[in-house]
C-alpha cells in the first residue's frame, strides 16, 4: 500500500459562512433536564454579553469534508451552491487556500450564501442559528460535475430543503462511475425523506448516522420488512433506544446493511462509535481532547473513515484515524483548522508503517 494514496474525490452538501461567538460559561445559564436528556442555554433579554472571541470562518458539510480529504492527499472538488453576494468571495478564497477544485461551485442569483451563527459555551457544544440559503436549491442539472469527471470517492454530507431530493441521483451517478459512495444524511433528511435515504442507501459503501438518526430509521426498516424481529439486547450489548424498546445495535446494522450499505457507522457521542462492516461490529472510543468547539467533528470523522476504508485500510485502523482527526478538530473553535495532514494523522494515531 502506498504511503500517501491519491484519491480523486467529490463532496456534496453545504457551504456556510460561520460566525462563532465563544462565551464564558458563567455568562450564560445552562439548564439540564435529566429525564429528557436535554440541555438549554439561557440568556437574559436585553443583556449585552461580553464574548471571549467572535470570529468568522467558512464551514458547511461539503467544504468541511472536502478540506479533510484534501489534507489527506486527495484531489477534491466540492459541489456547493452559493449566492452571488460578498460571502461568495470568502468561500472561493477558502477553497483556493485549501487547494480545492472550484469548478464544482454553482452560483445562485436568487438565494444568499448559507450562513450560521454559533454560540459556544459550557461544554462548547454550540447552539447554531442557521440560514441555509442557496444550499437548499441543488437540482439535477447541478450534478454535471459527477457525470464528467473520473472519481474514486464521492461523499454526500447532509442535504437540506430541495437539495435532499438529489441524494438518490448522486448515489446513482456515483455507482455509474464506480466510486466509493459515502453519506451521512442528517436527521431532517431521515425524518422527512426516509424513502429517499433508503433508495440511495442501495448504492452506499458507507452510511454514517448518529444514535438519534439511527433510531429514526427503525420504523422505516420495520415497515419494509414486516417479518423483522428486532429481538432483545443482551446485557451490556450496544443498543438503540426506540419507542418500542431497546434494539440491539448489531441487529439494526444488519437490517440496514440488507438494503445496500456495505458499511454502517453509528456514533454515540462521548461513548464512541460502532462500525458494522457486513460481518463484525468494531468499536472506537473517543480520543480525549481539550474541547474548544464540537462543530465539524462529525464531518472529520466520517470523511476520514470513508477515505480509510476506500484506501483498503482495516476497519480498526480507519476508525482510529477518524477518531484522532475528529479529536484534533474539536481542539479548535472552527471546523477545519484542526484537520490533519496524512503524515501527522498517522503519527498521532501511532499507525506509521515501515
Amino acid at each position: 500500500m502506498p504511503d500517501k494514496p491519491k484519491v480523486s474525490a467529490i463532496t456534496f452538501g453545504s457551504a456556510m459562512v460561520d460566525t462563532i461567538a465563544v462565551l464564558q460559561s458563567d455568562s450564560v445559564e445552562k439548564i439540564s433536564l435529566s429525564n429528557a436528556h436535554s440541555q438549554f442555554l439561557l440568556v437574559e433579554p436585553g443583556r449585552k454579553i461580553e464574548a471571549e472571541e467572535i470570529t468568522t470562518h467558512i464551514g458547511g458539510g461539503a467544504l468541511n469534508t472536502a478540506v479533510c480529504l484534501a489534507r489527506l492527499g486527495c484531489e477534491v472538488m466540492p459541489v456547493v451552491k452559493t449566492g452571488k453576494d460578498p460571502s461568495l468571495d470568502l468561500v472561493e478564497a477558502h477553497c483556493k487556500k485549501n487547494q480545492l477544485n472550484v469548478d464544482g461551485m454553482i452560483i445562485s442569483h436568487n438565494d444568499p450564501t448559507g450562513a450560521a451563527v454559533m454560540i459556544a459555551s459550557h461544554e462548547k457544544n454550540a447552539a447554531i442559528f442557521t440560514q441555509r440559503g442557496a444550499n437548499t436549491k441543488l437540482v439535477k442539472e447541478d450534478l454535471v460535475a459527477l457525470r464528467s469527471v473520473s472519481v474514486d470517492l464521492v461523499h454526500a454530507a447532509g442535504l437540506s430543503g430541495e437539495s435532499a431530493n438529489m441524494l438518490p441521483e448522486i448515489a446513482s451517478l456515483a455507482k455509474k462511475t464506480g466510486a466509493f459512495f459515502s453519506s451521512n444524511p442528517g436527521i431532517r433528511q431521515i425524518s422527512n425523506k426516509s424513502n429517499s435515504v433508503l433508495t440511495a442507501a442501495q448504492d452506499m459503501a458507507l452510511i454514517s448516522l448518529n444514535a438519534v438518526e439511527a433510531t429514526a430509521l427503525i420504523p422505516c426498516l420495520s415497515a419494509l420488512d414486516r417479518s423483522l424481529d428486532w429481538g432483545t439486547p443482551k446485557r451490556n450489548e450496544p443498543s438503540l433506544s426506540s419507542p418500542g424498546g431497546r434494539v440491539p445495535l448489531e441487529k439494526f446494522c444488519q437490517a440496514l446493511a440488507s438494503h445496500g450499505p456495505k458499511n454502517v457507522l453509528v456514533t454515540f457521542g462521548g461513548e464512541g462509535a460502532w462500525l458494522f462492516d457486513g460481518k463484525d461490529l468494531h468499536h472506537q472510543d473517543v480520543i480525549a481532547a481539550n474541547v474548544a468547539g464540537t462543530a465539524g467533528a462529525g464531518d472529520a470523522f466520517v470523511a476520514t473513515l470513508a477515505w480509510g476504508l476506500n484506501c483498503g485500510r482495516p476497519a480498526s485502523h480507519a476508525l482510529l484515524l477518524a477518531a484522532h482527526n475528529a479529536s484534533s478538530v474539536v481542539s479548535h473553535v472552527d471546523t477545519t483548522t484542526g484537520l490533519l495532514k496524512f503524515e501527522a494523522l498517522q503519527e498521532r494515531a501511532n499507525l506509521i508503517e515501515d
